[in-house]
């Protein structure tokens, strides 16, 4: 025998229940749900407004930086690869591994200036930037 579903053959009878607004102020009035996550402006825990102009600026310069970061280290991951497969020399593992390195570091900074707000944002796009001088200094110029 199967059990019936009492959502749909009214095996409930609390007029609650079956109230579409049962998350209503009556049912979380104590002091477990009075923060600003729970008050009627909250939007699921994140803080409303938007991220300043330095800090927008900052994420967008550092994206592209990230993104210059990751395709060197695909140029370089290539020609290796076809250095050691033809007859003309590629560049080395210690050149491979500091792309590798640095590709890491980006990618993760970037993450964090991505999903934090105010100064925590501006300085890991900070380490994004210095990451990729450092890598543009010691592996290409250098």
């Amino acid at each position: 025998m199967r059990s019936r579903d009492p959502r749909r053959h009214g095996g409930h009878q609390d007029e609650n229940y079956r109230d579409s607004n049962h998350y209503h102020a009556e049912y979380y009035a104590g002091e477990y749900y009075s923060n600003e996550y729970f008050g009627d402006d909250a939007r699921h825990g994140i803080p409303s407004g938007r991220a300043g102009i330095v800090v927008r600026a900052a994420r967008v310069v550092s994206g592209i930086v990230t993104g210059a970061v990751l395709a060197l280290m695909i140029l370089v991951c290539g020609a290796h690869y076809l250095g050691g497969n033809g007859d003309f020399p590629g560049p080395g593992t210690e050149s491979v591994v500091a792309h590798v390195v640095a590709a890491v570091v980006a990618v993760v900074a970037q993450v964090i200036a991505d999903r934090r707000r105010g100064p925590i944002s501006v300085a890991a796009a900070i380490v994004v930037v210095f990451t990729a001088s450092i890598l543009l200094i010691t592996q290409w110029w250098g």
